[in-house]
């Protein structure tokens, strides 16, 4: 699920599985009062398999979100969000809020 430039939304009631990447994107940080509520997403496969390392996708041009150490179930540049009863399982990170201080979008 990717939040890209859009205000004022709910995402909600969502179920993610063997998603490759971050479950839920909010892209680019100029995103603004958006509900994320009560989604789960689910990583079937563990860091240390030799192929698939988790729900990871190395040699993207994303070096920050293709590693399995900064790999994350959620995934924002936006902090005025709110992100209320969400499940994340078997990611390395459930959520990872990266504050750059501006919005790229």
């Amino acid at each position: 699920v990717i939040v890209h430039s859009t205000h004022s939304s709910v995402v909600e009631g969502n179920v993610l599985y063997n998603v490759r990447g971050a479950g839920i994107y909010i892209e680019d940080g100029n995103e603004m009062y958006n509900d994320i509520k009560h989604n789960v997403v689910i990583c079937p496969h563990p860091f240390n398999d030799s192929v698939l390392s988790g729900c990871t996708v190395p040699g993207t041009s994303n070096r920050i979100a293709d590693t399995k150490d900064n790999q994350s179930g959620i995934f924002s540049r936006a902090n005025t969000n709110s992100l209320q009863g969400n499940r994340v399982s078997n990611n390395f990170n459930g959520m990872l809020l990266l504050n750059e201080g501006s919005g790229r979008g």
